[in-house]
């Protein structure tokens, strides 16, 4: 085992996949993938698991493909993107029927989901020091209420994985709060540039501990 060398593994939704950004420019992966080089002085290799639209039910399925699992047994630092298209579902429900429950009901369920995806990788992982990140939510329509609200709630349940082992959580929403129309991309939903980089820093912020 080559000990100046960590393997890092993204999974997720189009936030990991970088949508919002023109096609090669990088998102948020490749940014914490360079600052992680820079502050740990080795190589890091990566690869990337993710689609747009992914739920988190969507993640946790991925994690049973036999090249995921393998790439999750391999890997030293793990970085998940999930939650925002189960609320962005519910939004759309909601708006249809106004039961507010539909809301609560899928903050729950994506934090079961979530609960589910440590688990496994916690089960799979099969190196003696890795590091697991999550993210919380930004808020891309600040001046929806019931979306602050609802993301607020979600953020809550999702910043309580951070007592786990190994695990801790970017607080993405802190960061965007004010500067939405700095970070995200005009008439988006997603990060620009700035955006990505942001994540990733708020990320790198968090340390390596053990690595």
């Amino acid at each position: 085992m080559d000990l100046n060398h960590l393997r890092y593994l993204a999974i997720g939704d189009s936030l990991t996949v970088g949508i919002g950004v023109p096609f090669l420019d990088p998102g948020y992966v490749e940014y914490y993938r360079c600052l992680s080089k820079q502050i740990l002085k080795k190589r890091i290799s990566y690869q990337k698991h993710a689609r747009s639209g992914a739920t988190t039910e969507d993640v946790l399925r991925m994690l049973n493909a036999p090249i995921v699992t393998e790439a999750v047994k391999c890997a030293n630092i793990i970085t998940i993107t999930a939650g925002g298209d189960d609320l962005i579902n519910a939004a759309k429900e909601f708006l249809i029927n106004k039961n507010e429950k539909i809301i609560s009901r899928a903050i729950k369920q994506a934090g079961k989901n979530i609960s589910k995806i440590l688990e496994k990788i916690h089960h799979l992982d099969k190196q003696d020091k890795y590091i697991l990140r999550l993210q919380n939510l930004y808020n891309p329509f600040s001046d929806i209420p019931i979306a602050d609200e609802g993301i607020r709630a979600f953020n809550s349940l999702i910043n309580s994985f951070g007592r786990e082992l190994n695990v801790k959580v970017a607080d993405i929403y802190s960061v965007f709060k004010g500067n939405e129309k700095a970070f995200i991309s005009s008439g988006g939903v997603h990060p620009n540039s700035s955006g990505y980089y942001q994540m990733a820093l708020a990320l790198s912020k968090l340390g390596y501990s053990p690595l």
